[in-house]
């Protein structure tokens, strides 16, 4: 690493939209330059450590300015709901990708429940290191599936969210129910949701409805 090579970086990412792949090891390379820079500044005359000065300080300055326009470009692509973080990230930064993930989603389900007037239905719960792991699609949906059967039995004691069953004819995006929840659901799967957001999707064509062996749709019917 050097100060050409800082220059480059920084040139890519002003200039660009898209969050530039780093090299594996940039951290360690950036460190190993600066070090370097120190070492030589200690052994230099008083000419050549004023350059060596101005070196360090520059490739300090374009370093900040790297990090500060990646993490700008991450917390965008954080909110913006993007599942998995895009390539070239450095691991802090999928840390942080993942971390702003999860309190905007947080934040935005809290926000929607604090305006429909239920709680925030938000699992805070510490989770073992070895019990970490990634969801599958399935796994996804059947806790979906499992939490809108409580929501269905808090309806008969007076809830006021009202569910239907339907079958999912295509990919949708992750949306937020009108009871609050977050709704990740993809084609034939059978799903539970809020009565409105039910007939949202029937009437756009891209979901039937389920009842007693007959999947319905607005417009007609047909057996299962």
């Amino acid at each position: 690493m050097d100060i050409e090579k800082l220059w480059e970086i920084l040139y890519r990412e002003r200039n660009t939209a898209s969050l530039q792949e780093l090299p594996e090891r940039f951290c360690e390379d950036v460190k190993d330059y600066i070090a370097r820079l120190e070492t030589e500044k200690r052994k230099a005359d008083e000419t050549r450590k004023g350059f060596l000065e101005d070196e360090m300080r520059n490739a300090r300055m374009k370093i900040e300015d790297i990090i500060r326009r990646r993490i700008g470009k991450i917390i965008k692509l954080a909110s913006s709901g993007m599942d998995t973080p895009p390539k070239g990230m450095l691991d802090e930064e999928r840390e942080i990708f993942q971390v702003v993930k999860s309190q905007v989603e947080e934040g935005r389900a809290r926000i929607f429940a604090y305006i429909f007037g239920k709680p925030a239905l938000i699992r805070n719960e510490p989770q073992k290191q070895e019990d970490k792991h990634t969801l599958t699609d399935t796994e996804h949906y059947n806790e979906n599936d499992n939490d809108n059967e409580d929501n269905v039995n808090n309806n008969e004691h007076g809830n006021q969210y009202e569910y239907d069953i339907v079958r999912v004819l295509e990919n949708i995006p992750t949306f937020m129910g009108t009871d609050g929840r977050i709704y990740k659901v993809g084609k034939e799967d059978v799903i539970m949701l809020p009565k409105t957001n039910a007939e949202i999707l029937c009437n756009r064509g891209v979901a039937m409805r389920f009842e007693a062996g007959v999947y319905k749709k607005e417009g007609g019917e047909r057996r299962r």
